[in-house]
């Protein structure tokens, strides 16, 4: 935001950064806006992707943000974004739908990712698919904030409010897949037991891995039958258009697990928990109810209604298992 350029006179630009914050106008917002899909559009961005449309209306709501900051604590009288009562820099709404990409079951998408990831990315999707922690919550995961039982068994994932979006302490479950894969992480190439403070998503000596974008585009493009090519280590055009046609982030594995976690008649709140969110509203709005979910409650509907049982869904398995007994926080589990 601060290097967006913007109109100065006679042709020539300036950086937003270099003008005074009272001398904001609504030009200059607008030419912030032209700036940044300039900007995107060098980069052969996609509309609606984060970095498109998307992509400038975070910007400019960065910058809506700092001005309103500024009339609270006086510095300035308005906002270029209103007169008076009325917005008149708007953001566009219709990129911002939210997104609705989940595993294609009928075509083993799971099972191919899986099939072609490393081993690393094996086990961060895995990990996505079990808690539904977000990709920045998983590679900085160490091994002290894992909490095992009396017989060594990785029972809980404890992220610290240091660690989390939101700034609160979350505790997850461990279930059975994820615990083998913890397992298989967890001692180091000499087999000795990693330090505490190792990256249990990190390199095969506990260092931390900043970003596995490579192993996800390439694990991605393979799933799907694409060998992917790359020069100076980016996607040629031909692998780019094709992931692109994918159209599969990392993050979408999150909203699988919470898709799945939901139409296993987990309540709304256990989902909100697992996620992380602050409020119940952004899990609502972030995930909606989905169509298995709700053919399932059209089914228990009619059938307490007498009508026969007609429908492509068995609902004898439904039911998700008891939760541990034993389980240090309950909130966190399925009721």
């Amino acid at each position: 935001m601060r290097r967006a350029e913007i109109p100065a006179g006679r042709g020539a630009t300036v950086r937003l950064e270099a003008k005074l914050i009272d001398a904001v106008t609504r030009a200059d917002v607008e030419a912030v806006r032209e700036w940044r899909r300039s900007e995107q559009a060098a980069r052969q961005s996609r509309l609606g992707v984060k970095g498109g449309e998307v992509g400038t209306n975070r910007l400019l709501s960065r910058l809506r943000h700092l001005l309103n900051w500024a009339v609270a604590e006086g510095h300035l009288d308005e906002t270029p974004f209103r007169r008076g009562s009325v917005s008149v820099v708007k953001l566009e709404g219709s990129v911002e739908g939210g997104r609705t990409r989940r595993l294609n079951a009928e075509a083993r998408e799971s099972e191919l990712l899986l099939a072609h990831a490393d081993p690393l990315l094996r086990a961060l999707i895995v990990a996505a698919l079990s808690t539904g922690c977000r990709k920045s919550e998983l590679l900085s995961l160490q091994f002290t904030q894992i909490v095992r039982d009396e017989k060594g068994q990785a029972r809980w994932l404890v992220l610290p409010a240091t660690k989390t979006k939101t700034g609160e302490t979350r505790v997850i479950p461990v279930g059975p897949r994820l615990r083998g894969e913890l397992e298989m992480r967890r001692q180091a190439p000499d087999g000795r037991d990693h330090p505490p403070d190792a990256y249990v998503f990190g390199t095969e000596t506990g260092e931390r891995v900043k970003d596995i974008r490579r192993q996800w585009e390439d694990a991605v493009l393979r799933a799907h039958g694409h060998d992917p090519s790359r020069v100076r280590g980016r996607l040629t055009a031909e692998s780019r258009v094709t992931y692109g046609a994918i159209d599969l982030h990392f993050h979408d594995l999150r909203r699988e697990f919470a898709s799945r976690l939901l139409e296993s008649s987990a309540d709304l709140h256990d989902v909100q928990m697992f996620l992380g969110h602050a409020a119940i509203t952004t899990t609502s709005r972030y995930l909606r109810s989905t169509p298995t979910r709700l053919e399932r409650a059209l089914n228990r509907m009619e059938q307490a209604e007498g009508f026969a049982q007609d429908s492509h869904t068995d609902t004898k398995n439904d039911q998700p298992a008891a939760p541990d007994e034993e389980a240090a926080d309950g909130r966190n589990l399925l009721n």
